[in-house]
This record gives structure tokens, C-alpha cells and sequence, in this order.
């Protein structure tokens, strides 16, 4: 079976650079490394050139908005995904669900990385990397020079007040202290969108309450799958693209 690794995060947040070390010291066997087409850059991905028995390929959305890999269904032992930083979170991860499902991948890991500096001089990017967080096992803290313990604290306070089971760990020089731990088969993600649910698990009842009518055994949806009567997500998602362009429109000092 291919185990999948997802790795989200804006684009220049040294993604590959991290992935290069944690495929180098933290995974076995032959893996293939999907990259949104959006994404590919040969310079960019020149780390991931010298990491023994990858593959690079490239996945992009269908016309149906599923994910199409073209010829490359076969990726070995892991599949690792690097997303489209600029595209919404969300949809790409629940076509990569019906991605696993449909090959009978099995979803080892979910990683956001955050760049601590684009993060802190945005705050409207919270919600955007709240999405991501929601469906992660563990956050990646890069890019932190010149980011305060303050702001750290206050970036992680919401995730552990809400008992989020995700860790978070530090990126130094694009390394993380231990790639095994971050790349570790445990589930520690708010989602479930990537198990096999029992709607039974879902229902409270004891012989003192018992529905009375029938009822049709449906699964809750992910809070952030649910959609209004028009068919428009619940929760919205700030477009990233936009907070990435205000970014790098400022003067370096502000930065």
C-alpha cells in the first residue's frame, strides 16, 4: 500500500527544502513527489535533486475538479503532494481524500508549514492557515527570525485552547529535530474527512433515548465541507493570493 504524505503552505515557504530532509532521513522505499502544477520550478526544487530514490511529478485539478496525475498513479512506497499555496486549502484536500480513497492510498501524514514572518505581518492570513491547521497532524514553524515568543504564543494559543492534537515543531536551516516524529503514522488531526467513519459512532443514544421515527444514518460533515442552501461553503476561506500580493508589495523594512 502507498502511504501519502500532504504537505500545505504558502509558496515560498521553503517547502521543498523541508521535504528534501524529511524524505532523505524519514522515509524508506521509493517515493514519488506530486507537485501543483502551479508549483513546478526547477530552481526551487533543486533540494529534492540530490534526495536518493524520488521521483518528481507533476498532479493538477481535472475539469471536475478531481485531482489528475495523468500516467503516474503508480508512486511507489509514498506519495508525498506538495500543494498549490494559492489555491484554496480546502478543495484541495478533499479532492485528495477521494484521491486516497479512489487508489487506496492510505493518508500516513498532514503537514502545514507556516512562515512565521509572512504569518505575523498578516494577521488576516490566521484563518487561512487555521484551515490548513484543522486538517494537519503537525505545524511546521519556519522562517521565524524576527518573530517574537510573544507572537508565537499567541499564534498557537487558539490550537491549545481548543485542544488541537496537532504538535508543532521548529524548522532551523530547514531541518526539524526529528523526521521520523514529524513523518510518524498516528493521527493527530481535528478532520476525519480521511477515515472510515461509522455514523453510529456519531449518535448518542441509551436505551432512555431512542428516536421514535426512522432515521437515515448520514455522517456529520466537516465543518469546513458544510455548505449553505446555495451550495456555498459555510466557512470561507481567505483567497491567500491576495494576502501573498499585499505582502510583497512592501517595503522590505515592513516585512
Amino acid at each position: 500500500m502507498t502511504n501519502l504524505y500532504i504537505f500545505l503552505g504558502t509558496p515560498n515557504c521553503g517547502r521543498r527544502a523541508i521535504l528534501a530532509d524529511l524524505i532523505r532521513d524519514g522515509l524508506d522505499g521509493e517515493t514519488s513527489v506530486y507537485i501543483a502544477e502551479a508549483e513546478r520550478n526547477s530552481e526551487a526544487e533543486k533540494p529534492l535533486a540530490d534526495v536518493p530514490a524520488i521521483t518528481l511529478r507533476t498532479w493538477k485539478f481535472d475539469d471536475g475538479n478531481a485531482i489528475d496525475l495523468g500516467e503516474a498513479h503508480d508512486a511507489g512506497d509514498n506519495a508525498v503532494f506538495l500543494t498549490d499555496g494559492e489555491d484554496d486549502p480546502v478543495d484541495q484536500i478533499e479532492a485528495l481524500a477521494a484521491l486516497a480513497k479512489r487508489l487506496g492510498w492510505h493518508v500516513a501524514r498532514v503537514a502545514t508549514i507556516v512562515d512565521c514572518k509572512f504569518a505575523a505581518a498578516v494577521p488576516a492570513s490566521a484563518d487561512w492557515f487555521a484551515a490548513c491547521i484543522h486538517f494537519s497532524d503537525t505545524v511546521l514553524l519556519t522562517n521565524r527570525e524576527g518573530t517574537s515568543n510573544q507572537w508565537l504564543n499567541t499564534f498557537k494559543a487558539p490550537y491549545v485552547k481548543n485542544c488541537f492534537p496537532c504538535t508543532f515543531e521548529f524548522v532551523k536551516k530547514n531541518r526539524v529535530e526529528n523526521p521520523a516524529r514529524v513523518l510518524a503514522d498516528n493521527p493527530r488531526r481535528m478532520t476525519m474527512i480521511f477515515d472510515e467513519q461509522d455514523p453510529i459512532d456519531d449518535m448518542e443514544f441509551d436505551e432512555d433515548n431512542l428516536p421514535e421515527e426512522p432515521f437515515d444514518l448520514v455522517s456529520a460533515p466537516d465543518p469546513y465541507f458544510e455548505t449553505t442552501e446555495s451550495g456555498a461553503r459555510k466557512i470561507v476561506v481567505p483567497f491567500i493570493g491576495d494576502l501573498l500580493d499585499e505582502y510583497e508589495k512592501r517595503p522590505e523594512s515592513e516585512s
